[in-house]
């Protein structure tokens, strides 16, 4: 403040303002005024209207108290928001015959009438403020950390660092977008200091969402329901809005709240994907192989392939998702199985194969043990299999007496053959079997001195030596 005999006004000390707002600083200005002495040497006398804003507040004499209190509360506001504060009173002198006034009335009015105002950025949903930072760094954070709502700090800085363009390895990922949908623009203002958020305030105010009074002529035949349901809005707010509002009539003007949503933080990542392809069974039917006869042709395995997974999420849930450059990395190998179509025949060849798998003959047909052995055993094969030693159908297939478990194959051509002692039997009576097909396992069930194959041979019902009729 400075005080001499040609003016006196306030003078801002601190830094330089960008003034948006209606406010200025607390000042005087004289048009041509002589010096108060000389005025008083006239008889006049210097007084100070006193202005809030555009508001007149009245007449004092002497501005120093009033200036005073101004500028200690600026330094304590400043010293709260750590920044510029600014003041809208101003003193505008006068001379004058024979002053009235009353000081300390009017100061009291014009502190009461004062407003103090700091540098501060809007920030927006759409063109409705929500909330005030104190500077444009402010502002940034706040923008970060709405982000931060949706992503990791460490998804937001490789996003923020990342040549997009490069490509992903399998298994990796990234943020290729983040569209704050809502916001508005975040402009420089002032503000009074008490209206001021911290950047974690204001992002809870953008999520939050706001409303916005608007204007709503209403339409043939609408009905207060109608209007209240259009806007979300309840009946007491709407008579809050429309005091005044009679019956309702088509073009009459009432006022709305309309909600507006709050910010979208809308995320899209792409990840480069490895996947396993499952190989399918395939079955292949073969001509040159007996029904009930299959092999695998081709070992199944497991493909492999890569593409890129496409996915939006809108705060933090998965709105979309999508696929694409698709690359087979590794062929999938299907595992195919061969069966057999040709049909069996019932009616043998008349020439025996091998009943066992190897072995050899621990006992023969014929006097054994005070008794006619009747046919021949086989012991010490390379694997208990038993098979079929010529085409033909099973006539039994059970457990019978000393034989333990017995199967009896019609060769239908005037040959049977019997199997004994076997632990288990895989046919079943009336079942056609081909020759080298399994009957069973080699066992020791019935009447047995060791694990073998007892097995004999008839020919129109005569018993014969299974040696002249073997090909061993």
């Amino acid at each position: 403040m400075k005080n001499n005999n040609l003016k006196r006004s306030f003078i801002y000390s601190g830094k330089s303002l960008k003034i948006f707002a209606a406010g200025v600083m607390l000042s005087t200005a004289l048009w041509g005024f002589d010096t108060e002495a000389s005025a008083e040497s006239r008889g006049l006398t210097v007084v100070h209207h006193v202005y809030a804003g555009e508001e007149y507040v009245g007449v004092v004499t002497d501005p120093d108290d009033l200036t005073a209190w101004a500028e200690k509360k600026e330094e304590e506001l400043e010293e709260e928001v750590s920044g510029d504060v600014k003041h809208n009173l101003k003193l505008i002198p006068e001379h004058v015959f024979n002053p009235q006034t009353t000081d300390q009335q009017l100061v009291d009015q014009a502190k009461e009438a004062a407003a103090f105002v700091t540098d501060a950025y809007e920030v927006k949903l759409g063109d409705e403020s929500v909330a005030y930072v104190e500077n444009e760094k402010a502002a940034q954070e706040a923008i970060r950390q709405l982000k931060l709502t949706a992503v990791s700090e460490k998804e937001l800085d490789r996003f923020e660092k990342e040549d997009l363009s490069e490509e992903l390895e399998p298994g990796d990922s990234r943020i290729t977008d983040i569209e704050l949908k809502g916001i508005g623009e975040q402009n420089e203002t002032q503000v009074e200091p008490d209206q001021l958020s911290d950047p974690k305030e204001a992002v809870e105010k953008l999520l939050a969402g706001t409303t916005s009074t608007v204007d709503h002529e209403v339409a043939e035949g609408e009905t207060k329901e109608d209007i209240l349901e259009q806007y979300d809005m309840d009946e007491e707010t709407f008579d809050e809005l429309n005091p005044d509002a009679g019956e309702l009539s088509e073009g009459v003007m009432v006022r709305a709240s309309e909600k507006i949503p709050g910010v979208e933080v809308q995320v899209k990542k792409e990840s480069r994907v490895k996947e396993t392809i499952d190989f399918e069974e395939e079955v292949k039917e073969d001509s040159g192989m007996f029904k009930g006869e299959s092999r695998v042709e081709q070992e199944g395995q497991e493909g492999e392939k890569v593409y890129t997974e496409l996915i939006t999420e809108v705060n933090g849930e998965q709105t979309a998702a999508s696929t694409e450059n698709e690359e087979v990395t590794k062929e999938v190998k299907n595992h195919i199985v061969l069966e057999g179509t040709k049909e069996i025949p019932s009616k043998g060849t008349g020439s025996l194969q091998w009943p066992a798998d190897g072995g050899y003959i621990s006992s023969h047909q014929g006097p054994r043990w005070g008794d006619h052995h009747k046919g021949i055993d086989i012991a010490s094969p390379d694997s208990l299999t038993i098979s079929n030693v010529d085409n033909g159908v099973v006539v039994s297939a059970g457990f019978e007496g000393d034989y333990g478990n017995k199967v009896v194959v019609d060769h239908n051509n005037g040959m049977r053959t019997i199997y004994a002692h076997l632990s288990e039997i895989h046919v079943e009576p009336g079942q056609t079997v081909g020759k080298g097909e399994s009957l069973g396992l080699m066992g020791t069930t019935g009447f047995s001195t060791g694990i073998h194959l007892h097995f004999e041979v008839y020919v129109n019902g005569e018993l014969k030596n299974p040696m002249d009729y073997l090909d061993y």
